[in-house]
């Protein structure tokens, strides 16, 4: 039997990159799906229109693969903010808008 590589499921993403956060906008919690396609150290942050920093969500060395990660903004206030998945090599940033 004929085995089609280009479409087993298991392929490693081809793309370091955000794909989704839903609900946007959300109250009070957010998922973030991101892929990142070579291993390396990520950083997702949460910052605010100042630019501050107002979360960590993972600052670790990371696998390829599909993640999915939660933000809760419980503690903030609404308005708009900044998800930023950082590598060695790439910065992607989305915005997110919290309503209350």
């Amino acid at each position: 039997a004929f085995f089609d590589l280009a479409n087993n499921e298991f392929q490693l993403p081809q793309r370091f990159d955000i794909n989704r956060i839903y609900p946007n906008p959300f109250n009070p919690q957010a998922t973030i799906d991101f892929e990142v396609s070579e291993p390396t150290m990520v950083q997702l942050n949460i910052y605010n229109l100042r630019g501050q920093k107002v979360d960590v969500l993972i600052d670790s060395f990371t696998l390829p693969g599909h993640y999915s990660v939660n933000w809760n903004g419980t503690y903030n206030p609404s308005g708009i903010y900044f998800v930023i998945l950082h590598s060695n090599q790439s910065i992607i940033r989305r915005k997110i808008i919290l309503l209350k």
